[in-house]
Parts: C-alpha cells; structure tokens; sequence
C-alpha cells in the first residue's frame, strides 16, 4: 500500500474546503462560492467572452451559460456584442458586481492564510508545485 493516500487525501480536502467556503461565503456575501469565483474570474478578464470564461472557470458550455444567467439576473454582470465576432458576447462585472467581488478579496485573503498556517516557506512552495504538477498532468478535460 502506498505512504499517501494523496488522491484520497485531495478529493477529501477539497470538499471539506469547499464546504467551508461555500458555507461562509454564502453566510458573509449571500452568494455562493461559484458565484464569486466567476466574478472574479470576470473581473481578472474583463470582456471576456462566455468561452473563454468557462475554460478559464473548467465549465462546459452548458454550465457556464448557466451561471451567467444567474448571474445576470443577479445584476452581477453584464453581456454584450462583441465588436470583433456578431456570434460572441463579452462578459464584464456591473458595479454591484465588483462592489462584490471586492468584499470578497479579504474571505479569499482569509482561506489562503488558513490553508498556509504552520507551513515554511519551502513546504508551500512543494505543495504549490505538487496542485499544479496535478492539475498538468490530469489535464484540460474534453468538454
């Protein structure tokens, strides 16, 4: 039997974390999670199209339409034309959007210093290297 149980142990801690964070984000901010990761996925490419935020998100075309119509509805973004292609819309934060993300930049502030207490320096940068060594090599899945 292997030392780590490392799949085990990832699948875990990434439901207790969600859990955690969707709970106090929707506790704190009145919206999920998803919801506020996708404002700030929006607000880090602003006029982005529907796309390009669902790969940036790891959506499909059907998941990721259906956010932005919550969030839309939400008037938490906006869609419009895209200038360059008839067929694209480009996703932008309405005020009341970005007013949120920014409440919610301390909570993510919080979970990442959570995450990083009583670890050295040398530790995180290993544990950085390992997710994203993870998410390389399981790469992008077919949507």
């Amino acid at each position: 039997m292997a030392k780590h149980r490392f799949f085990y142990l990832l699948n875990l801690a990434r439901h207790r974390v969600h859990k955690h964070v969707d709970r106090v984000v929707l506790e704190e901010l009145g919206v999920s999670a998803a919801w506020l990761g996708a404002l700030f996925v929006v607000e880090r490419y602003p006029g982005a199209t529907q796309r390009e935020l669902a790969r940036a998100l790891g959506f499909n075309d059907s998941a990721i339409t259906a956010l932005l119509r919550k969030l839309i509805e939400a008037e938490l973004v906006a869609r419009a034309p895209s200038e360059e292609d008839a067929r694209a819309v480009r996703v932008t934060l309405t005020r009341r959007g970005a007013a949120l993300a920014k409440r919610g930049k301390p909570l993510l502030a919080r979970f990442n210093a959570t995450l990083m207490e009583g670890f050295e320096p040398a530790e995180l940068d290993a544990a950085a290297r390992f997710l994203e060594a993870a998410i390389e090599r399981f790469g992008e899945e077919e949507r």
